[in-house]
C-alpha cells in the first residue's frame, strides 16, 4: 500500500480516553493510507507505559513521547499565561492539519468531516481525549492485556454465571458523572434485575471504596463481584487494575454505566455489549 504521509498521535487523559482515541486513529490511518505513530505518554492522569498494560500490536507503532512533544504539552497547560508561545512551538514541527480536543465539537456539530481533513493532510497531527464517532469495533481487539493481567481478568471471568450485568459507577474525579449518576440509580436498578431474576449476579468497576463496600453489604458478596484493586491512578498498579476492570466489565451481558464516563463505553465497545448510562431525570416546565 502506497503510504500517504504521516499520522501522528498523541492519546491523552485516562485509560478508555485514549483506547478511544487510538481506535479512531487506526481507522484514518487505514482510510488515508498514511503511516502511524502513537506516542504515549505516561503521566499524572495515567502512571503506566502501554507496554506495562498491553502487548504491542502487530503493525501499529506505539513509542514512548519524544521530550520535545513533552515540552509542548507541558506549554499548552499554561497557554495565556506563555502568550501563545505554545502555538508557536507547535509551527515549528510542520504539521499540515492538527486536530486538538477543543475542535471535536466541530464534528460532533457536523462542521468537520475528519476524514476528509486527514486525507489532504500530509503530516497530521491529533493531540486529543475526545469521542470523535470514528472507529470500528473491531480495531479495539488489538488492545490485548499483558500475560499477567489477561491471567487476572481470566481468574475473575472464570467465576461469572450466565447474564452477569456490569455495574461502572464513576464519582471521585468528575463532578458532573456524580451529580447525574448518583448511587442510589444503581441501587435501584440492581433491584429491578434481581426482582426480575434472583439469580442474577453482577461485576462492580468503581473509583469509590466506600461505593464498593455499601453494595456489597447492601446486596451481599454472592450478588456483587469485584476486583480488588489500587484506587488511585497515579501509580502504575492502579492503572493495571483499571485495565482488569475494564476487560471484565466488557465480559458481562449488558452495562450500566455512568454519565459523562468513556469508562463505560470502551468497555462495551470491546465486548460488543449494550451500554445504557443512568441519569437522574431533568424535570421540565
Amino acid at each position: 500500500m502506497k503510504v500517504n504521509g504521516k499520522l501522528t498521535v498523541i492519546p491523552t487523559s485516562g485509560l478508555a480516553n485514549r483506547l478511544r482515541i487510538i481506535t479512531a486513529s487506526i481507522k484514518l490511518a487505514r482510510k488515508s493510507g498514511k503511516k502511524l505513530i502513537i506516542y504515549w505518554y505516561r503521566n499524572h492522569e495515567l502512571y503506566a507505559n502501554f507496554e506495562d498494560l498491553f502487548e504491542f500490536p502487530q503493525n501499529i507503532i506505539i513509542r514512548k513521547i519524544p521530550f520535545k512533544y513533552k515540552v509542548w504539552l507541558t506549554m499548552t497547560r499554561f497557554s495565556r499565561k506563555n502568550f501563545g508561545f505554545d502555538k508557536w512551538y507547535l509551527k515549528q514541527f510542520r504539521f499540515d492539519f492538527v486536530f486538538l480536543d477543543y475542535m471535536a465539537s466541530l464534528i460532533w456539530h457536523n462542521k468537520m468531516d475528519i476524514e476528509k481533513e486527514v486525507n489532504k493532510a500530509n503530516n497530521v497531527l491529533i493531540c486529543s481525549c475526545q469521542e470523535l464517532n470514528y472507529s470500528e469495533l473491531i480495531d479495539y481487539k488489538v488492545f490485548q492485556p499483558k500475560a499477567i493481567i489477561k491471567k487476572e481478568i481470566d481468574q475473575i471471568t472464570s467465576k461469572f454465571k450466565p447474564g452477569i450485568i456490569g455495574i461502572h459507577i464513576r464519582s471521585t474525579d468528575h463532578a458532573d458523572s456524580l451529580k447525574n449518576s448518583p448511587i442510589h440509580l444503581f441501587e435501584k436498578k440492581i433491584e429491578e434485575e434481581l426482582l426480575i431474576d434472583s439469580h442474577t449476579s453482577f461485576f462492580l468497576a468503581t473509583d469509590n471504596e466506600s461505593y464498593q463496600k455499601r453494595l456489597v453489604q447492601k446486596f451481599g458478596s454472592d450478588k456483587i463481584l469485584f476486583h480488588p484493586k489500587e484506587f488511585r491512578r497515579d501509580i502504575t498498579k492502579g492503572i493495571k487494575d483499571a485495565v482488569v476492570d475494564l476487560f471484565c466489565l466488557s465480559n458481562t451481558s449488558k452495562i450500566y454505566g455512568s454519565y459523562y464516563s468513556s469508562f463505560s463505553e470502551v468497555a462495551g465497545r470491546i465486548g460488543q455489549i449494550p451500554v445504557e448510562v443512568l441519569r437522574v431525570k431533568i424535570s421540565t416546565p
